[in-house]
């Protein structure tokens, strides 16, 4: 049986993803905080919802994908939120990347509703999005995975498991760990190459003939070179998520030395004012403190 979707969210990856399932024939009615966000996909063939609540009322699966866990909490829980209607056996996916902690609270509040929640966070950002391609990491009821994978096929290639709730979450933060260091060592490593008078393509290919190629950096690179920070994932939201998994590691007593050093770079960018660029922008947080640049395709001083 054909199932019905409402989908929060309609920012640089929601929209995509709620056109794709719109094209392949569902059901969806959407809400957006702002609501012009929402005339392509009621161009598209979608029914647009003045709230979470009515986006959930007659929904068999409701898709959340919002900014962080206050937002979440606010359509899940506020007035007009999407648990005041949400139907008995219905399901929640959250695809936000927010607080484990917050998260299994909300799927506490759902169950109370007969409702199911699965944190469900992707990566691939928006081109993944757009393709249908993302990597879902998904916590929560397994039986509750299964009724929704109709649903989730249109939107991802691959759909991984991980535990309970909240367990999908802790994959996404730990996953975001690693990408924000990779970059941010990026970042100090061209810069200081750069400054030795290195060109930055040259080191680039030393490090696609090395151990140290990553397949993160080979596609970054050509964007830091030409100086275009298009955010596919926004340094603040990078920022954020940087401090969700330090308050993780806080509340499981791990200790996480060097990814409390790279949250301070990524906040220290930030105050700079590049929290709306791509993450990868936190390499002009070392241009700038060293006076040189790896942007242009060159090293070139600073006042080049």
């Amino acid at each position: 049986m054909e199932q019905s979707v409402g989908f929060i969210g309609l920012g640089l990856m929601g929209q995509p993803m709620a056109l794709n399932l719109v094209r392949a024939g569902l059901h969806v009615t959407v809400y957006n905080r702002t609501p012009e966000k929402a005339e392509p996909l009621a161009r598209a063939g979608a029914k647009v919802a003045s709230s979470p609540a009515e986006a959930a009322r007659e929904a068999d699966v409701v898709m959340i994908i919002v900014s962080d866990s206050a937002a979440v909490e606010e359509v899940a829980l506020g007035k007009n939120g999407l648990l005041e209607t949400v139907r008995p056996g219905s399901v929640i996916v959250d695809s936000s990347t927010i607080s484990p902690v917050v998260s299994r609270r909300l799927a506490c509040h759902a169950a109370g509703k007969q409702a199911s929640w699965l944190d469900a966070p992707v990566t691939g950002s928006k081109h993944g999005a757009a393709q249908g391609e993302l990597t879902f990491m998904i916590g929560g009821d397994p039986g509750a995975l299964e009724r929704v994978m109709p649903v989730l096929r249109f939107l991802g290639k691959k759909h991984i498991y991980c535990g309970r709730n909240g367990a999908g979450l802790a994959a996404k933060l730990s996953q975001n760990v690693m990408q924000a260091a990779m970059v941010e060592v990026f970042g100090e490593a061209f810069v200081a190459a750069a400054k030795a008078g290195v060109k930055p393509e040259a080191l680039l290919e030393v490090v696609q003939s090395s151990l140290a190629r990553s397949g993160l950096i080979d596609f970054k690179a050509p964007f830091v070179f030409r100086g275009d920070f298009s955010p596919y994932f926004s340094l603040k939201l990078m920022h954020k998520d940087l401090e969700l998994a330090m308050e993780q590691a806080y509340v499981q007593n791990v200790s996480m030395p060097a990814a409390a050093v790279v949250k301070e770079v990524y906040a220290a960018a930030k105050a700079q004012g590049k929290g709306d660029l791509d993450y990868a922008a936190v390499v002009t947080f070392f241009e700038e403190l060293a006076g040189v640049k790896v942007r242009g395709g060159q090293a070139a001083g600073s006042g080049a």
